[in-house]
């Protein structure tokens, strides 16, 4: 083995992970922020001269295709560069292993249940990769990570297609025989729909510890891919039910179109199949529509509260009826609820208790945080995210505070899809996992209002519980304001822009419709603000990240309404949880920056602006933690700045 680099651009290198044929894996460190990393480094001198260009051209597409991705089941990218002979991509460094050493030292035949929230996982990644315009090309076990605590991440995109791509064109034949689709075989442009044959193939073998073809060379797995229809899990491995044939066989379908047409689609059908038995013998598994707490949770409620609850352990699901005790779930036995049972909490203004639902994978944390909220809130806990989406369905929950590293779903997801099913919800992340990708999910898709960390303090968490209670119970119920297609307003797009890196952007995108300025310096933007209605804020945080924030934090102090949408290089988890926090930023976008995502981030915050603007009430909703330099002359500047011209704005109060 070639003696280790010392160091490879800013980073040093610490150790080998790993080769390839074409690219040496170091793990390495960041001395600036104090991160282990991973460099995937190509060696141009190496390289085959008639091979290189394709090489190189595929490294820059993995570099591209991976770096617009900031997804916790996605092996996230945070820098590439050039040194020397040396092209080099920088990573997250996964301490785990391929889901190939597992599928050589481990027998997942006997465990469906495992199998399909590994596979919950990668779908996931890929509902993520493929609405950001990214397919794949090559799912196989040897791409998918599988960490130390049990997080799939699916790395290597270096054969991905973009939307906007025509490096592969129709004729190139691209991806791993067993894994391939036909549509790869016969050179056509693979879609969504290419990546989830892979994985169905993925499930085949984990199922059956066998692929559905297989042969001694690419031509003879090709003729049976066109071929042959695969024999279903059940006849392979006799201890399963028939209850995923259908799945797999589905998607192992020939033709695309009678594939499953999205991941998303795919992923329901295996939460479906979770409800049924997998395998022989077993008995029926608690009902997705049945929410469960976790074990050892109802002895822990006893301890506290000294009564039971009734029915609970042997109830079914016909016990369920009007007029049930306080806390039971319409039409779910009583034993699949949490709630407590003191009698002293406070009220909502109709009499009732608020409700507020937990969710977490950890007893522990689960009997914690029922202690510390029974007298004052009716509490519900789950234990798996997805029967807590199917809690927030079924009953009126003011605050969901979920954990964000959880089997089968990230708390980001969860709470993104209680967005959906229940805007008026306020959600909140509490996690002792603050990894860059998770904390940007729970801005762009979550819109969590607050990101809370593991230890907790409780008098401050009772705090901010509190204010989510009094805030959702202050949230009118309004459908979101959609702007029409040829309409234009009056409304401002204000870009803090001293690099001319957004301006451009926002004036070919909106200019037409809207007024779009650009600041090169905060006074610039403070006299532009007193000017203009501003609606969007797009401000470069690395231009000076603290004088920035705290214009931010100072404006939405005083004018709630206006959406900001930040971009920055840094990969500063602090920095972006106090932007949720003290900011109550909108999106957030991290460099290189993507035009696409920039227009998609700003069209959303203004149909959000003009939610605010016709029911200004949705804006108790955008309250934000005092900003810890509070105190700072900058900071004070601001604020005295602001209260000169606020009358002059919009929502003036």
């Amino acid at each position: 083995m070639a003696r280790l680099p010392d160091r490879i651009g800013k980073y040093e290198v610490r150790g080998h992970l790993g080769s390839g044929a074409t690219a040496i894996v170091y793990q390495a460190y960041d001395p600036v922020i104090e991160r282990t990393l991973a460099i995937k480094v190509v060696d141009k001198g190496r390289l085959d001269p008639q091979e290189s260009a394709a090489i190189l051209a595929r490294f820059k597409v993995e570099a591209k295709a991976a770096g617009r991705l900031q997804h916790p089941n996605i092996v996230a990218v945070y820098d590439s560069g050039e040194e020397g002979d040396l092209v080099y991509l920088v990573m997250e460094c996964v301490f785990g292993r391929p889901l190939t050493a597992y599928l050589q030292g481990e027998d997942f035949s006997t465990e469906p249940e495992k199998v399909c929230e590994i596979l919950l996982q990668v779908l996931s990644a890929l509902s993520y990769s493929h609405s950001q315009g990214v397919i794949h090309r090559d799912i196989k076990p040897s791409n998918i990570m599988v960490s130390r605590d049990g997080v799939i991440k699916i790395a290597d995109f270096g054969v991905a297609r973009l939307e906007s791509s025509t490096l592969t064109q129709t004729g190139d034949l691209i991806g791993t025989p067993s894994y391939m689709a036909p549509e790869q075989f016969a050179g056509e442009i693979a879609d969504p729909r290419t990546d989830l044959y892979a994985v169905a193939v993925i499930f085949y073998e984990l199922l059956t510890r066998r692929r559905p073809f297989d042969g001694p060379n690419s031509a003879v797995i090709m003729h049976r891919v066109f071929t042959e229809t695969p024999v279903p899990p059940s006849v392979k491995n006799e201890l399963l039910t028939p209850v995923l044939d259908p799945l797999v066989l589905k998607g192992l379908a020939k033709e695309p179109i009678d594939r499953f047409q999205s991941a998303r689609e795919f992923e329901a059908a295996i939460r479906e199949a979770m409800r049924h038995s997998l395998m022989k013998g077993a008995p029926a598994p608690v009902a997705a529509s049945e929410p469960r707490i976790a074990p050892g949770m109802l002895d822990a409620v006893r301890g506290h509260t000294g009564r039971t609850l009734s029915g609970a352990g042997t109830a079914s699901r016909n016990d369920a009826r009007p007029g049930a005790s306080a806390g039971t779930l319409p039409g779910v036995p009583h034993k699949a609820v949490l709630t407590p049972l003191a009698a002293s909490s406070p009220a909502k203004p109709n009499g009732e208790r608020a409700s507020v639902l937990f969710v977490d994978d950890e007893m522990r944390i689960l009997t914690a945080l029922h202690a510390l909220f029974r007298n004052q809130y009716r509490v519900y806990t789950a234990d798996d995210p997805a029967q807590a989406l199917e809690m927030v369905k079924r009953i009126p929950v003011q605050v969901v505070v979920s954990d964000q590293r959880m089997p089968g779903m990230t708390g980001v997801e969860l709470l993104r899809q209680v967005r959906e099913v229940s805007p008026r919800s306020v959600r909140m992340l509490l996690t002792g996992y603050s990894d860059l990708a998770s904390i940007v999910g729970s801005i762009n898709d979550g819109e969590v209002w607050r990101f809370i960390n593991k230890p907790w303090d409780a008098q401050d968490l009772q705090r901010v519980v509190a204010d989510a209670v009094e805030i959702a119970a202050g949230l009118p119920d309004v459908p979101a304001w959609r702007m029409p297609a040829e309409a234009r307003f009056d409304e401002s797009i204000l870009c803090i822009d001293p690099r001319d890196q957004i301006t451009p952007h926002a004036l070919r995108d909106f200019g037409e419709r809207h007024w779009v300025g650009q600041a090169r310096n905060l006074d610039e933007a403070l006299r532009l603000l007193q000017e203009r209605e501003v609606a969007v804020l797009i401000a470069d945080l690395d231009a000076d990240p603290a004088a920035v924030k705290s214009l931010l934090h100072a404006l939405k102090v005083a004018y709630p309404q206006i959406q900001t949408v930040v971009l920055t290089g840094a990969a500063d988890s602090v920095l972006l949880i106090d932007l949720i926090n003290e900011v109550q930023i909108y999106r957030f976008i991290n460099r290189p920056l993507d035009p696409a995502q920039l227009r998609e981030h700003v069209t959303a915050a203004l149909n959000r602006y003009h939610t605010y603007k016709t029911s200004p009430g949705l804006l108790k909703a955008q309250k934000v933690e005092p900003e810890k330099a509070l105190d700072s002359p900058v900071t004070k500047s601001f604020f005295q700045r602001l209260r000169e011209f606020r009358v002059r704005l919009p929502f003036s109060h």
